[in-house]
């Protein structure tokens, strides 16, 4: 999948949580759910965030259609 498959702006606040949380373990840096949501939406600038973020949305997209071929 290339990156313009992967919509971050599409992620809800369970989302964001998830991946505060996996920020918090590789970097050790906490940051809040707000500006989280900002770097998502495209509204902020932080490359490690960004960076996360469109590799969760990859795993989502994965996941998602991987349940879809089971269903078939």
């Amino acid at each position: 999948m290339s990156k313009l498959d992967v919509n971050t702006s599409d992620l809800v606040e369970s989302d964001f949580r998830k991946i505060r949380n996996l920020l918090l373990k590789k970097y050790g840096t906490e940051y809040t759910l707000d500006y989280i949501r900002k770097v998502c939406k495209g509204h902020r600038n932080n490359s490690d965030i960004k960076e996360m973020s469109i590799q969760y949305a990859r795993l989502l997209q994965e996941m998602k259609s991987k349940i879809e071929q089971l269903s078939k």
